[in-house]
């Protein structure tokens, strides 16, 4: 089994030509040809990550964030330099998987986001705030959820810290509204500063999202539109798990295997 094998059948449900303009998804340090001795699966190619890598055997890492995401002029002493160098001194791919899969629709990290936070049966209507196409087939960013019946602010709150495992503390929570009914949420998992201008032409009653700007939160706040950061790494971490066994399923690998930060 080749990398190009592995990337071969992720990029089948995971176009790579479905990412966001800005993004950087794909083959960021790969030989295409290596024999895959190992897989792991993470949020975020870190210094730990590589090296437990390296203890294990393991030569291909699957990442949700790219490790290289902006120009890259030199090779220094940066720590993202420092990265790339400890890949290639251990001989480890890295491949990532960034907003094409954000963006997929039917297996994508807003879908699963959203089928973990609610039963369909709670579910009255759904759309997405942020649509395009690519070879004709529908991608987008942002879940759209109308409840069947409204639920207290707090009681969603705590909900996201129970279904998604993140320390309630680590949250923050604002609002126009003391603990007001909720029925339309937009969630945005990741950062959705690029989004609040679409959240705010669309209207809600909550956006879920994480970290966004000082003044976008007042914009929200004074539309009516609660805000709740779910922190990055623990909304998005429901990444790991699911490349996690989408590969186990399909290569029955016991090379298999993936990594969470302490975040």
């Amino acid at each position: 089994m080749k990398v190009k094998n592995i990337i071969e059948y992720i990029e089948k449900r995971y176009p790579n030509n479905s990412q966001l303009d800005f993004d950087n998804s794909g083959a960021n340090i790969v030989n295409f040809d290596d024999g895959v001795k190992g897989i792991l699966v993470c949020l975020d190619i870190t210094k730990d990550a590589i090296e437990y890598a390296s203890r294990n055997s393991i030569n291909l890492i699957i990442s949700h964030h790219p490790i290289i995401f902006n120009e890259i002029r030199n090779i220094i002493d940066d720590p993202i330099s420092k990265r790339i160098k400890l890949l290639l001194k251990y001989g480890i791919n890295a491949y990532s998987m960034h907003t094409n899969f954000d963006a997929n629709l039917k297996y994508g990290m807003g879908v699963l986001a959203q089928n973990q936070l609610f039963d369909k049966k709670e579910i009255k209507k759904e759309d997405i705030l942020e649509k395009y196409k690519v070879c004709d087939k529908n991608y987008g960013i942002g879940n759209i959820i109308y409840l069947n019946k409204p639920k207290k602010l707090n009681t969603i709150y705590n909900l996201i810290s129970k279904k998604f495992n993140i320390d309630i503390e680590k949250m923050v929570l604002y609002s126009d509204k003391e603990n007001k009914d909720i029925e339309k949420i937009i969630i945005v998992p990741g950062s959705g500063s690029s989004d609040v201008d679409l959240v705010l032409n669309e209207g809600a009653d909550l956006f879920i999202t994480s970290e966004i700007k000082h003044n976008q939160i007042i914009d929200l706040l004074e539309e009516g539109i609660s805000y709740i950061n779910a922190t990055h790494y623990g909304f998005e971490k429901i990444f790991i798990d699911c490349i996690y066994r989408f590969l186990k399923l399909k290569f029955k690998l016991k090379i298999v295997t993936h990594f969470e930060e302490k975040l």
